[in-house]
C-alpha cells in the first residue's frame, strides 16, 4: 500500500502503528505533513499543525518535535516521568515514555526502526506496548524503514505496512521546476524535462535534487542530461546487485541471430516494449540448489523473485546455448538499438549468508527497477545448462519465451568475422586466409581477432590459439544441443531449434595393396539448425 494515502486512512480509522518503507525518511515525513492539510486554507492549515503534536526519534536526538507542540509534548512526557531527555535516545526509553501520552492526537516518527529491532528484543516489546493504549488515545506511531525490510514476525499483525514509492517522472519535473524557479533561470523546454526524468526516475528525492543542483548551470541555466545519467548510474550501481551496462553497440553489432532479432524487435515496438532491459547472466548458477540450501537463503529469494515476477507482469525471456554463442552480447544489442538502458540484475551479488538481508537486497533491487521502468520490463536471462533449475521457475520464461542460441552457421560466422574484423581494425594484410572456423562461436571468432590484434599475425596464424568448445568439450556440447532440440525455439531460424548426433558412416572400400583404407565419413543431419 502506498505510504502517504495509506497512513491517511489508517489515521482516518484509528490505526495506532505503521512501518513505511522510504528510501528518504525526511521526504516521506514532509509528504505526510502535507497530506495532512491538503486542501486547506493556510491559516487553518497553520491552526492546525499548531495543535497537532509531531514528534520525531533518532539515534543521536532521541526524542525532539518537528513543531512547536511537538516539543512541548516531548518536554510534558519526559517531565512526567522525570526522564532527562537526553535518555531518550535509547528507543525502548523512549517508546516506554510516549506510550503514556494520553488523548494528544501525536504522531510519533521513528527513524531506521528496522536497525534496533534486529540488535534489541526491547524494542519489539516496547513497540507493542503502544498499541492499545495508542488506539485508545488516537495516537500515532510510523515506524521508517529501509526499503525491502519486513516487519519482525512479532508485530506483523500489529503493525500496517506501507511504502513510500521512488519519485515519478511527474515527480522528478518538479523537483527540476523547483530548483529553476531558485536559480531564477527560465524553465527549458518540455523535451528537456522529459529527458531529465527519463534519466532521474529511480532515484530518491534528496539524491534527484543534489543532482538536478549540481548539473545545472548557474550562469547559462542549461542542465547536462549526461551529468544525470551518470550520477543515477553511481548511485543504483552502489545498489546490492544492480550495475548498468554503458556500451554503445545496436543490432547492427550482433551477427546472425535473425530470428531472435525479429522477434524482439516487434516486442519492443508492441505494446509492453520495455522501458528497461533487466539481463540476469547463468541464472543456473543464481538458482540451482534452492530446494537443498540449508541455510533458506536461496529457496527465500527464489520465491520472492518468482512472486514479484508474477506480480508485476515481467516479460521474462530465457537464452540457452553454447556458451560464448552471443546471448549475453545480444542483450548489449538490443538495449543499445532502442536507447533502452541494460541493467545487469546479479542474483548472486544480493546474497548474504543471513536470510532476511538476502531478501532485503532483492526487494529493494526490485522496487528500484519498477520506479525505473514505470512498470515496463523485460528480464533477459541466460543460461549453458537447465540442470537443477526447479519447474516453477523455467515456466516463468514460457510467456516471453526460451530460445537456444547454437554455433553459428557458415553465413554467420562470415557475418561475425566481418564485424570483428572491423571491431579490431585489423589490416588487409592480417587478414588474408582463415582457419577452418566449423563448429566456433561468436567469442572464439572475437577471440581469433583479438590475437590477431595482439599479436600483429594473420588471422591463420592467430587461428592456432583457439580451440573452440565444440573439440575441446564435444560430448557436452553434442548433450546440450540434444536436451534442447524440437523443446525450444531456434534463436537462428523460426521455429524449433532441431539438432541430430552426427554419426559415423561407414564406407566399405576394396583394400588395395600399398594403399590405406579410406577413414569413416562423418555426415552431419542437413535438417539440424
Amino acid at each position: 500500500m502506498r505510504l502517504v494515502e495509506g497512513f491517511l486512512s489508517a489515521r482516518a480509522v484509528g490505526t495506532p502503528g505503521c512501518v513505511g518503507r522510504t528510501a528518504d525518511a525526511a521526504s516521506t515525513i514532509a509528504n505526510v505533513k502535507l497530506a495532512l492539510i491538503k486542501g486547506q486554507t493556510k491559516a487553518n492549515a497553520e491552526a492546525f499543525l499548531s495543535k497537532l503534536p509531531l514528534v520525531g526519534w533518532d539515534a543521536i536526538h532521541g526524542l525532539a518535535g518537528i513543531n512547536d507542540a511537538g516539543a512541548s509534548a516531548v518536554v510534558s512526557l519526559c517531565g512526567a516521568k522525570g526522564i532527562d531527555v537526553a535518555a531518550t535516545a535509547n528507543l525502548p526509553i523512549a517508546l516506554s515514555i510516549v506510550e503514556d501520552a494520553g488523548q494528544m492526537d501525536m504522531i510519533l516518527f521513528v527513524h531506521n526502526a528496522h536497525l534496533w529491532w534486529n540488535i534489541d528484543p526491547l524494542v519489539i516489546q516496547a513497540v507493542w506496548n503502544t498499541r492499545d493504549k495508542f488506539k485508545a488515545n488516537g495516537n500515532m506511531l510510523l515506524l521508517l524503514v529501509a526499503l525491502g525490510e519486513k516487519i519482525p514476525a512479532e508485530l506483523n499483525n500489529d503493525l500496517l505496512l506501507l511504502e513510500e514509492p521512488l519519485p515519478t517522472r511527474a515527480d522528478i519535473k518538479q523537483i527540476i521546476r523547483t530548483t529553476y524557479a531558485y536559480a531564477k533561470h527560465k524553465l527549458p523546454a518540455d523535451d528537456i524535462l522529459n529527458q531529465a526524468a527519463d534519466a532521474l526516475v529511480g532515484i530518491a528525492f534528496f539524491p534527484a535534487e543534489q543532482a538536478v543542483a549540481m548539473e545545472l548551470d548557474m550562469e547559462t541555466g542549461k542542465l547536462n542530461i549526461k551529468g544525470l545519467w551518470a550520477r543515477k548510474k553511481d548511485i543504483i550501481s552502489a545498489t546490492a546487485g544492480l550495475s548498468f551496462y554503458d556500451g554503445i553497440e545496436t543490432l547492427a553489432d550482433a551477427g546472425g541471430l535473425d530470428n531472435i532479432k525479429n522477434y524482439c524487435t516487434r516486442l519492443m515496438k508492441g505494446k509492453r516494449g520495455a522501458n528497461i532491459i533487466l539481463r540476469l547472466d547463468e541464472i543456473e548458477k543464481a538458482f540451482q540448489g534452492s530446494q537443498t540450501d540449508s541455510s533458506g537463503v536461496k529457496g527465500d529469494m527464489l520465491g520472492n523473485f518468482l512472486s514479484w515476477v508474477e506480480d508485476k507482469r515481467v516479460i521474462c525471456m530465457l537464452f540457452l546455448g553454447v556458451p560464448g554463442a552471443s546471448k549475453s552480447w545480444f542483450i548489449y544489442c538490443l538495449g543499445g538499438h532502442f536507447g533502452k538502458p541494460v541493467l545487469n540484475f546479479d542474483i548472486a551479488g544480493m546474497q548474504d549468508s543471513l536470510v532476511g538481508n538476502s531478501g532485503k537486497n532483492l526487494r529493494t533491487a526490485e522496487a528500484t527497477v519498477e520506479a525505473i521502468s514505470d512498470g515496463q520490463i523485460i528480464l533477459m536471462a541466460t543460461a549453458n545448462s537447465l540442470k537443477g533449475l526447479p519447474a516453477e521457475l523455467i515456466s516463468r520464461f514460457e510467456k516471453g519465451g526460451i530460445f537456444f542460441f547454437d554455433s553459428p552457421t557458415a553465413e554467420e560466422r562470415a557475418e561475425i568475422l566481418k564485424l570483428k574484423i572491423a571491431r579490431y581494425k585489423l589490416l588487409d594484410s592480417q587478414i588474408g586466409d582463415v582457419p577452418d572456423m566449423e563448429g566456433w562461436t561468436g567469442r572464439e571468432i572475437d577471440s581469433m581477432c583479438d590475437k590477431a590484434d595482439m599479436l600483429d599475425v594473420t588471422l591463420l596464424e592467430a587461428g592456432q590459439y583457439v580451440v573452440p568448445l565444440t573439440k575441446s568439450h564435444a560430448e557436452d556440447m553434442i548433450a546440450l544441443r540434444e536436451s534442447a532440440s524440437e523443446r525450444y525455439l531456434s534463436a537462428s531460424k523460426p521455429g524449433l531449434y532441431k539438432f541430430a548426433r552426427p554419426v559415423k558412416v561407414h564406407t566399405p572400400t576394396i583394400t588395395v595393396p600399398g594403399r590405406k583404407m579410406r577413414e569413416p565419413e562423418v555426415k552431419p543431419d542437413p535438417k539440424a539448425n
